[in-house]
């Protein structure tokens, strides 16, 4: 017998080999708990920050109602209805939409783009469009808007959500907006 296998064939080569994969195998186990479970003395991003508050107005009152927010607020989701969402004077668009909804444009490309990341909506009534708020903290801004399209392009009313974000610190935050999207008319039944 060689000494390759008579070292394969011993009983206590065969208990050190099961003693150490054993070990290999707890190692591994606890190393996947810690994964799986966060297990670390280290708090994480999501759970270092604070959390959202309630939007206040310039006048410091909670908002709760789309009137409640702030005129620039309101300008800004009006300038972006009427301009980026119909593909009308698109250059207007390019100081109220957030860098996260702009990422990968330039201003030319942007006002140039045959395909932009904002879905078309040819919107005929902006001004007197209703708009109902859906969420308002200090880190968002939710607002169903429920716009008619041009009667030319025989479209139904559709009902959309904006999201505006804050960009900017201190005096110097704007809110702009980062999501347009059509809320989805399904109903069950």
């Amino acid at each position: 017998m060689s000494f390759l296998q008579s070292t394969l064939a011993s009983a206590r080569f065969n208990r050190v080999m099961l003693v150490l994969g054993l070990i290999v195998l707890a190692a591994g186990a606890i190393v996947l708990g810690f994964r799986l479970t966060g297990g670390s003395d280290q708090p994480s991003a999501s759970t270092s920050a604070a959390p959202a508050q309630p939007l206040r107005n310039a006048q410091g009152v909670a908002v709760h109602r789309f009137e409640q927010l702030d005129p620039e607020i309101r300008s800004t989701i009006r300038t972006f209805l009427t301009t980026v969402v119909p593909r009308r004077n698109i250059g207007r668009s390019w100081s109220v939409v957030a860098p996260s909804l702009k990422a990968g444009y330039t201003y030319k490309r942007w006002t140039h783009a045959n395909a932009l990341p904002v879905v078309f909506f040819p919107a005929n009534n902006v001004d007197t469009a209703s708009y109902q708020l859906d969420a308002a903290t200090n880190r968002e801004i939710l607002v169903e808007v429920g716009l008619i399209a041009e009667p030319k392009y025989k479209m139904q009313p559709t009902t959309f959500q904006v999201g505006l974000v804050p960009v900017g610190s201190g005096a110097r935050a704007k809110w702009l907006v980062d999501y347009f999207e059509p809320r989805s008319n399904i109903t069950p039944g």
